[in-house]
């Protein structure tokens, strides 16, 4: 009876708790398994810009920006920072070869000023392989422990497999990964959509300020043209009149 209770109580309480909105920008290395992963929680097709996929979980509305991962297409991760409220890192376990190429492009990512702060999530995907490494090994590969102490950010590792995740929906460590992510989202919630607010409104400023900036430059650059071509004819002038140039 007593457990009946205390399920009903959670139960309410649950009910009652208000809907927050998040969004999580998903990125990593091309052929990580980063858009595989996003379909073991959601339904969802090959990336070749950014995907926006809506899911409820829980008490959140949760916004999913999958973005391309070929070096062409992270120039655009800068576009999306600002609207996250965390982070997923998908990385091939298995590729070894390209674990310093993952280790600089998350070392990059972290050090920007609009996602060093907010909570990451590293899934350590192809867990399913012979050869994968495991999580221990991830976090001494990638600095991990190094990286998030110096952006501040909370961060976890789940190991998983995104092929095996879409045969297993009792247990997706995907999507268990990214309950973490969405509880250390909340420890923080009104900060970060204070941040994700004003991070939002900054481009637009800023491309103002740069637009005023290269319409000074031509300005000034215009002004001295003018001044030497007159300070030219002036010379011109005068040294055919015979008369002294002023100096």
């Amino acid at each position: 009876m007593f457990n009946l209770m205390s399920n009903c109580c959670s139960w309410v309480s649950k009910i009652q708790e208000p809907i927050r909105k998040v969004t999580i920008l998903v990125v990593g290395l091309d052929k990580a398994g980063k858009t595989s992963s996003i379909r073991g929680i959601v339904d969802t097709g090959p990336t070749h810009s950014c995907i926006r996929n809506e899911l409820r979980v829980e008490n959140y509305l949760v916004t999913l920006l999958d973005a391309g991962g070929s070096p062409e297409s992270r120039g655009t991760w800068r576009e999306l920072y600002a609207e996250a409220h965390g982070i997923i890192f998908v990385v091939d376990s298995c590729d070894r070869q390209r674990m310093k190429e993952a280790r600089e492009v998350l070392a990059d990512l972290l050090k920007q000023p609009r996602v060093a702060g907010k909570p990451i999530l590293v899934l350590a995907n192809k867990q399913d392989k012979m050869n994968a490494l495991v999580g221990s090994e991830m976090i001494e590969i990638l600095s991990l422990e190094k990286l998030v102490n110096q952006s501040r950010s909370l961060c976890h590792i789940e190991p998983c497999s995104a092929l095996m995740d879409l045969r297993r929906w009792s247990d997706r460590k995907t999507l268990r990964g990214l309950r973490w992510l969405l509880r250390a989202v909340c420890l923080d919630y009104p900060e970060l959509c204070a941040r994700v607010a004003q991070d939002s409104r900054r481009p637009l400023e800023s491309r103002k300020r740069e637009k005023k900036g290269k319409s000074g430059k031509i300005h000034r650059k215009t002004k001295t043209y003018l001044d030497t071509c007159l300070n030219f004819a002036l010379s011109f002038l005068f040294c055919y009149l015979g008369l002294n140039v002023p100096i």
